[in-house]
């Protein structure tokens, strides 16, 4: 058997010194060939291998070599992926087109670092209309089983809620989707009722002083969870009297607690935001905060 690989602009093969590319071998047994092969290109590259049983006078194994008439020649094509050396650098940029007429025009230039390394370099486009973008194409992703104290297990909560009533609200919902996404709403529920108060409030460890601002996005997050999974509007209530006694007679309400999570208060902290954000919980249910 003779084994040649075809010539390629792609690579160079190197025969090994110890290797005979023309070898006896009889049916039903093996044997491994070796090169040394140096790419010349990246990305993926085809290498093809040709095996071809040729006569011979010398004898093999004892017996007479004979060539079949046909399948005397077998070539396989294998590809290879070559990538660049170094430290691979991604750099993105985003635009927000609102078109007016048929057609509308974005330039960008592109800068490319003065050590890269010749033909790594790459771009990609994608085009998507939605102002949600890429989240939208990894929803399932989003999902998140809640867990930790009252503010982390209300951070991984809320989104479900927001992400069902998205998919709802655009018919997209699948079964699957909405299946995971309420069994954690479920689990979320419970594990937030462990940081519950007596009196309807809720903390970050539930223990110590309650959190006005904690309560409220409870209050607020199951009262928009009620669409998707059972939650008892006994403690709905609960929550929501308790905010209404925190009301101040100016009108806003009384600040309670520390949040650990800066990012669930909109990195705000005052009274009259946190005032806001109660008003705006009630109006959502349909209660007025007088």
């Amino acid at each position: 058997v003779s084994v040649t690989p075809t010539v390629s602009l792609d690579y160079t093969l190197t025969p090994l010194s110890d290797d005979q590319y023309t070898s006896c071998l009889c049916a039903n047994e093996r044997k491994t060939l070796s090169w040394s092969l140096a790419p010349s290109v990246l990305g993926v590259m085809n290498v093809t291998v040709s095996a071809e049983a040729v006569t011979s006078h010398a004898s093999c194994n004892n017996e007479i070599v004979t060539v079949p008439e046909r399948g005397r020649i077998d070539v396989v094509t294998r590809p290879l992926i070559v990538k660049a050396e170094g430290t691979e650098m991604t750099k993105t940029h985003n635009w927000l087109l609102c078109p007016k007429d048929d057609a509308l025009t974005e330039e960008v230039e592109l800068q490319l670092p003065e050590n890269v390394i010749d033909g790594s370099a790459r771009a990609s486009l994608s085009v998507l209309g939605d102002i949600l973008g890429r989240a939208l194409k990894n929803l399932d992703g989003l999902l998140k089983m809640p867990y930790g104290c009252g503010e982390q297990n209300m951070a991984l909560l809320a989104p479900n809620i927001y992400i069902l009533q998205y998919l709802k609200n655009t018919d997209q919902m699948t079964p699957a989707i909405k299946e995971k996404a309420t069994n954690f709403l479920s689990s979320g529920y419970q594990r937030q009722l462990n940081y519950k108060h007596y009196d309807g409030a809720y903390s970050t460890f539930g223990s110590g002083t309650p959190n006005t601002r904690l309560t409220a996005f409870v209050l607020r997050s199951f009262a928009k969870a009620q669409s998707f999974i059972y939650i008892d509007p006994a403690k709905i209530e609960q929550s929501k009297t308790w905010l209404e006694r925190r009301q101040l007679p100016n009108g806003c309400f009384q600040k309670l607690g520390t949040l650990f999570h800066n990012r669930m208060k909109g990195g705000v902290s005052d009274e009259v935001t946190l005032s806001a954000y109660i008003t705006a919980a009630f109006l959502e249910m349909n209660i007025s905060a007088a």
